[in-house]
């Protein structure tokens, strides 16, 4: 039943026919969606897997020099004001030990950054082969979601900027799915919505009615940040099917220069989201005063925070033990204050550095924490 509170809110910020027409229409194809889409969320202790980016040769972060992968910190706040705990997955991790964590996991997010999705741009094969560490772990755990879900098991996936253009590699492996825009320094943009997007997973199976004000909110103003330099054209879901099989297109923007990308979709067959655009820096990151921090921006990133980790509540993976989960938390880490870009992240060792015996915790301990304040 439609919460009356929330119709006096659409009420007050919409015109009153928009409210009747969905009162009449929208709501009730709704509850039978949401009733029949997924298993209930009863898990409350989730656990989300995000994946790590290579620092070298993309970032020069003051960190030491012998640290090789990062994960923003603001993606793990993201991801824990929901109510989750994350787990690190790292990317020269091999391919087994990946998936010996991420099946015990309740969902995954990949990340904004800078990486490679190939070996080389000027490869003849096709398809052309998936860079080792970034393209190739990110496209594994990709399809290893898919496997999961095949198999009658409940697995989320989000994706946001670089993340969200890798999980259309992933779908579509050719150079010319992704293209190039002009998205630096960052901005910021409306969301286009298309039809789509009315009933979409994202925005109506974790509360449908503030999913509805929160998308007029995208709509209407601009709480979206870009900061990229790449990104996945409309023409290309025309021009490869398997994009359109694959993903339903949520929203739209223009670029600074005016060009159209795809900034949101959802899988048609599967719960894997991405967004081009960040909504964990409205909550955490303070590096340009561009980033909106104002109440409609944090509520669209508490929303989307929200969707996600009620998502990894369908999910009842546990680990083994309580020891085995807590030697892989992100808590073993401390994280690096850098006094830029993301403002704070966590970074770590090329995996085979450390101890592969009795506990991976054993071997956080020659981190050294860098002091820079």
């Amino acid at each position: 039943m439609v919460n009356k509170f929330y119709l006096l809110l659409l009420a007050l910020t919409v015109n009153a026919s928009v409210v009747e027409e969905q009162l009449t229409k929208y709501y009730p194809a709704l509850e039978e969606q949401t009733l029949s889409k997924a298993p209930y969320q009863n898990n409350d202790r989730p656990v989300i897997g995000i994946l790590s980016l290579p620092l070298h040769p993309y970032e020069d972060f003051p960190v030491p020099q012998d640290l090789t992968t990062y994960i923003a910190a603001s993606y793990v706040k993201y991801v824990e004001m929901a109510g989750a705990r994350v787990v690190p997955l790292l990317i020269d991790q091999s391919f087994d030990e990946l998936e010996k964590i991420a099946k015990q996991l309740n969902g995954i997010l990949f990340t904004g950054g800078a990486a490679n999705f190939w070996k080389t741009k000027n490869s003849t094969q096709t398809p052309p082969p998936l860079s080792d560490d970034y393209g190739a772990k990110a496209c594994y755990l990709y399809d290893l979601v898919k496997k999961i879900n095949d198999n009658g098991t409940y697995y989320p996936l989000w994706a946001t900027c670089l993340g969200f253009e890798v999980i259309n590699v992933c779908a579509n492996n050719d150079y010319k799915t992704i293209g190039d825009f002009d998205g630096e320094p960052p901005y910021v943009r409306r969301n286009k919505f298309t039809d789509a997007a009315n009933s979409s997973w994202v925005f109506t199976s974790y509360n449908p009615e503030i999913g509805w004000m929160v998308m007029k909110k995208m709509e209407n103003f601009k709480l979206s940040l870009l900061s990229h330099s790449h990104g996945v054209a409309p023409e290309s879901y025309k021009q490869y099917k398997n994009l359109s099989d694959t993903y339903k297109v949520l929203s739209t923007m223009e670029d600074k220069k005016g060009k159209q990308f795809i900034a949101m979709i959802e899988a048609k067959d599967y719960p894997i989201y991405g967004s081009q655009f960040h909504p964990e820096k409205n909550l955490y990151e303070w590096n340009t005063a561009i980033i909106p921090h104002d109440e409609d921006a944090v509520a669209m990133s508490t929303f989307l925070s929200n969707f996600l980790v009620s998502e990894a509540r369908r999910n009842n993976n546990t680990f083994e033990s309580k020891e085995e989960l807590k030697k892989y938390l992100i808590y073993n880490w401390d994280p690096y204050f850098i006094d830029e870009y993301f403002v704070t992240i966590y970074a770590f060792k090329s995996y085979s550095d450390y101890s592969h015996d009795s506990s991976l915790a054993l071997a956080l301990g020659s981190l050294i924490l860098l002091n820079i304040l």
